[in-house]
């Protein structure tokens, strides 16, 4: 009997699509606070690079980098006159 449950049961579950354990989904809050953080890791990188070659590298090279993105699916940009990463969602200063 508990053998036919379990079977029906994974059955729903396939049908359905959904999983008893699925994490949720990050918050906006969640969202912001990971998308700072990213920044401030790209950015000190970014230094780190300046301070051995004497120019920075291409933002998109970083961030390839370091694995890092949006979770909101923002991009990361770099302004070498002020040395901050900002993202096109979160418009971190």
């Amino acid at each position: 009997m508990k053998r036919i449950a379990v079977i029906l049961a994974l059955g729903l579950v396939l049908a359905t699509g959904v999983t008893a354990c699925a994490p949720p989904s990050p918050t906006p809050a969640e969202q912001k606070a990971a998308c700072f953080t990213n920044e401030k890791l790209a950015g000190a990188e970014m230094k780190l690079f300046y301070e051995d070659a004497g120019i920075y590298p291409p933002i998109a090279t970083v961030v390839e980098k370091l694995h890092v993105k949006c979770p909101s699916g923002g991009t990361y940009s770099f302004d070498e006159a002020t040395g901050i990463v900002s993202c096109s969602v979160h418009r971190h200063p």
